[in-house]
């Protein structure tokens, strides 16, 4: 479950960047429930990723320096039988392949 856990957190702090409602950094990552070193770490991999993320020291707030959308979703469903079969049918092939180009001389 860390990794819905990491979603949540991501949501949330993109959200509050997004209003430009974060606070200082130590208020920041009180509000994540992080420390102030993992909020350093999360706005960095953020940034990785392409967020326009800056701090304004006279707002004491983080924001976005332009219009940005962060879209982070999971979901499951159940597959069809068709959709299960055409899986189980590309395995059997992937391994076919796999067995004949590993062992045949």
């Amino acid at each position: 479950m860390i990794l819905f856990k990491q979603i949540e957190l991501l949501q949330r702090a993109h959200k509050l960047i997004d209003r430009s409602h974060t606070g200082i950094p130590e208020i920041f990552a009180g509000q994540l429930g992080v420390s102030e070193r993992r909020l350093y770490e999360i706005i960095n991999e953020m940034k990785g990723l392409g967020a326009p993320i800056d701090y304004s020291r006279k707002a004491g707030t983080y924001y976005y320096t332009e219009d940005f959308e962060a879209s982070i979703s999971c979901s499951f469903r159940r597959l069809s039988p068709k959709e299960q079969q055409d899986i189980e049918a590309g395995n059997r092939l992937f391994f076919d392949f796999f067995s004949t180009a590993c062992f045949v001389q």
